[in-house]
């Protein structure tokens, strides 16, 4: 199918990004963070105005919640884990395509703003997500838990259910992930392949991110790169990406470990498109959404 007009010219605009010289996009984030220090995410503007009263925050042990339609009646929770390296908050765009999922599926969603490098690194992150997750178990015993997440939050998700399976915690029914970031090592020589024709993902600014998010343990650790794990708690995955990110080969890989391990995965795969393309505001973002209400519907 022909790309759609929206989609080139947003990968057009992607490929514009202007980095100092010498340095890499995410040596300028960090360093910028580590000046402004740690602060209380605020939503976006654009999200304040659009979605004024259809997202409750507070402030649980450290961490700052988000509820979208809390009060639906479903069966069903999703969490969802937003992208950005690790190093990166939640953007307008995470949160508009989470309002036309609400639009669409009845059901209700928590969104942990969950502890980002320079500030904190993956234990710290697993630390309260754990206590997040079982305080979750406590509060919605009955709700079928569809853990959801792009990108870096994508590869926290599957990191997250094999790590609660080894606390014996109730792992989620159902991991829906937009281009989940499944190996932090990024040694896979597929990859070179799809550099070239990646507006978004800058191969040495992912790098960095992953030594700070690892801060010092192996980049093979499940935690850190889930493709390296056992699988073990893993019950059923949705996959999207597209051919012009880097990490298409992995995702492809994670897919097929699952198949070998009897594992239920249903790959979807958008010729042509970006990085976490679901949620950008072109037509083929509009069809994915479809497709992830129908797998939620199913759950």
């Amino acid at each position: 199918m022909e790309k759609s007009k929206q989609a080139v010219i947003l990968e057009k605009i992607a490929r514009r990004a202007i980095v100092p010289k010498g340095k890499t996009m995410s040596e300028v984030i960090l360093r910028f963070r580590k000046m402004k220090g740690k602060k209380k995410y605020d939503l976006p503007l654009l999200v304040k105005i659009k979605d004024r009263g259809k997202i409750d925050d507070i402030v649980s042990r450290d961490m700052h919640l988000f509820y979208m339609n809390v009060e639906s009646q479903s069966d069903k929770l999703i969490i969802y884990l937003h992208g950005g390296a690790y190093v990166k908050e939640m953007l307008p765009f995470h949160w508009l395509m989470l309002d036309k999922i609400t639009s669409r599926a009845d059901v209700p969603f928590i969104i942990p703003e969950y502890p980002l490098a320079p500030f904190a690194d993956y234990e710290d992150c697993y630390q309260k997500m754990e206590v997040f997750y079982r305080k979750v178990l406590e509060y919605y015993p009955d709700k079928k838990i569809i853990l959801m997440g792009d990108s870096a939050g994508g590869g926290l998700a599957l990191g997250l259910a094999m790590y609660f399976h080894t606390l014996g915690l109730k792992t989620p029914e159902k991991l829906i992930l937009m281009s989940p970031w499944v190996d932090l090592v990024m040694d896979n020589p597929e990859i070179e392949k799809y550099i070239p024709v990646d507006p978004t993902l800058k191969y040495d600014d992912l790098s960095v991110d992953a030594r700070f998010w690892a801060n010092g343990t192996d980049l093979r650790d499940y935690r850190l790169s889930p493709i390296y794990g056992d699988l073990e708690g893993i019950r059923d995955v949705s996959l999207f990406t597209g051919t012009h990110e880097f990490f298409y080969p992995d995702i492809v890989k994670f897919y097929e470990l699952c198949k070998e391990k009897k594992i239920p995965c249903d790959l979807h795969i958008g010729e042509g498109l970006d990085h976490v393309y679901p949620a950008y505001p072109i037509p083929e973002a509009d069809e994915a959404i479809e497709t992830m209400v129908e797998i939620i519907e199913k759950v």
